[in-house]
């Protein structure tokens, strides 16, 4: 396991907060695996934990780059060793936010754009929007939690925190949306009542991320 205190370079903090979230988020991997199983291949705790391997992996390369260089370096580890379809959308939406137009004078300024463009790359590559029931539903409110939390004169760990609970609420929320998207579309009978499991794993990267922002 890559010792992180030992990370070093303009992004090191960066690479730090991924891959201790990643890591958190892959402790989950049996819920996962469950929600993912109802109505589809049961192994999204099992991309979750390759994707914190892959992150691991590179960690030391990454720290050394600019922040958004890095995180297209991180998506391209996720690309590359987490290679289903939730790994393929995260990987996506990493490269995005390694690649949005980031000012560089504020931090929460680049933040929110960093998270706007992977919100924009997953409803493009996942050709999805709010309300389909897919990991869109957690992660587009807690982008605008942030947002607003930080417009409102908050700090970025109160617009973490906002976050958080607004990417909680939207996963509890796919329980009563109907399943149209991929699989479990097909099997909707199957997913019907549940969360959608790439839902509930933004939720819990969300929450992951604001309780070390914190």
């Amino acid at each position: 396991m890559t010792d992180l205190a030992d990370l070093t370079g303009p992004s090191a903090g960066l690479v730090t907060l991924v891959v201790e979230t990643a890591r958190a988020v892959a402790t989950h991997a049996d819920l996962l695996n469950t929600l993912d199983g109802l109505a589809g291949d049961g192994d999204l705790g099992v991309t979750a934990g390759h994707a914190a391997a892959a992150l691991e992996a590179v960690a030391v390369d990454a720290a050394a780059m600019q922040p958004g260089a890095a995180l297209r370096r991180l998506g391209r580890a996720i690309a590359s060793g987490a290679p289903s379809t939730g790994g393929t959308l995260i990987a996506f939406a990493f490269m995005a936010a390694g690649g949005a137009d980031i000012p560089e004078a504020d931090v929460g300024a680049r933040i929110i754009a960093a998270l706007e463009g992977a919100r924009g790359a997953i409803a493009e590559k996942g050709k999805v929007t709010v309300g389909d029931r897919t990991m869109l539903d957690a992660l587009s409110p807690a982008v605008d939690a942030f947002r607003i939390a930080l417009s409102e004169g908050g700090t970025i760990g109160e617009g973490a925190a906002r976050a958080a609970e607004a990417a909680e609420a939207g996963a509890q929320a796919t329980t009563g949306m109907e399943p149209t998207v991929g699989r479990a579309g097909w099997l909707a009978d199957r997913a019907r009542g549940n969360e959608d499991p790439g839902a509930r794993l933004v939720a819990l990267a969300v929450k992951a991320a604001a309780d070390r922002v914190a």
